[in-house]
């Protein structure tokens, strides 16, 4: 009667595989023998998951031990007992564990805690341009930071502090998304801009955007649609906004429409890297206009003179509106 293959042997055999696709590039999902095999299929599953990137280094001595073990002389191991079924299971997992890791899955770490975020651009003074792996270029807006969460062929994830503008490239079979503050953004191929700085604000130029928000609630933004996380956690309906009020930044503009002079310091804040102290009445007057983003100084003496006064310096990078005399 013939013997069926061992545990070990097959696990053997599916390590192997798993090497032959990865020397060759290919992906685990084109190859049928892993879809036949009721360990391979929970494996194409799990590699759906994005899970972080293994070092080079660390991938090698992980093969170099597989490699070792694979062609470990039968001869060589000591007879052994039928194991327990519970003994088995674990023995079984451990293999399974390896092989994932040497793929490079390591998804079993990736479930009790996400990789750390990698910080992979930063502005400064000026906006600063990043290009992601899929060919996506997004700008960020200065005194902003992008952090990488998850890179797989199947996510790449980032989250935003600051603001940017997003062109990504459309690839139906890898999804982009945005973490921003509570809310995340699902990508099908767009362009759009993100702001957390006061809150956080959705705004899509082209494309399709799903914006999901912390409480499972959604909303689908088309061309020129916006939409904001409400203090208490709620996105607010998707509304028709002027373009210019997000994207004129890209132009070294700020465009406001019929928006309080706190939202405009607020803003100006935020792009140069300050604090601005702006009292009431002030605060509340509504504003129209273009202010350009040249140098501090400048904006700050135009935004003085609409307002009746001018901005004083009070601390390191931090100014106080003070009305003339007379006001």
């Amino acid at each position: 009667m013939m013997e069926r293959p061992s545990h070990s042997d097959r696990d053997e055999a599916l390590a192997r595989r798993i090497g032959q696709l990865r020397e060759e590039g290919r992906p685990l999902a084109s190859d049928p023998e892993l879809a036949d095999d009721p360990l391979g299929r929970a494996l194409l599953a799990l590699a759906d998951e994005a899970a972080p990137a293994v070092p080079p280094e660390r991938s090698e001595r992980i093969w170099q031990r597989i490699a070792a073990r694979m062609h470990r002389r039968a001869a060589d191991r000591a007879p052994q007992r039928r194991p327990q079924v519970r003994r088995l299971y674990w023995r079984r997992a451990l293999v399974v564990a390896v092989v994932l890791l040497a793929a490079g899955l390591g998804w079993w770490l990736y479930a009790v805690k996400e990789s750390a975020p990698v910080l992979v651009a930063s502005a400064d003074a000026t906006p600063e341009v990043y290009t992601a792996p899929d060919g996506s270029q997004i700008t960020l807006r200065p005194h902003s930071q992008l952090y990488r969460l998850a890179a797989s062929e199947t996510v790449l994830r980032y989250r935003l502090e600051g603001e940017a503008f997003f062109d990504v490239v459309h690839r139906p079979e890898r999804q982009f998304q945005v973490e921003a503050g509570a809310v995340r953004i699902t990508v099908l191929g767009t362009r759009f801009d993100v702001r957390t700085w006061d809150g956080v604000e959705v705004f899509l130029e082209t494309g399709r955007l799903r914006v999901e928000g912390p409480r499972g609630q959604q909303q689908v933004l088309t061309d020129g649609q916006r939409s904001r996380l409400t203090a208490d956690g709620h996105l607010t309906p998707s509304e028709p906004a002027p373009a210019e009020t997000y994207l004129d930044w890209l132009q070294g503009r700020l465009t406001f429409v019929q928006e309080p002079a706190a939202q405009v310091a607020a803003e100006l804040a935020h792009h140069f890297g300050v604090r601005l102290t702006l009292p009431e009445p002030y605060a509340s007057q509504t504003l129209s206009g273009t202010l350009t983003l040249d140098s501090l100084p400048q904006v700050l003496q135009d935004l003085g003179r609409v307002l009746g006064g001018r901005f004083v310096e009070v601390a390191p990078k931090h100014y106080r509106f003070e009305a003339d005399a007379g006001r």
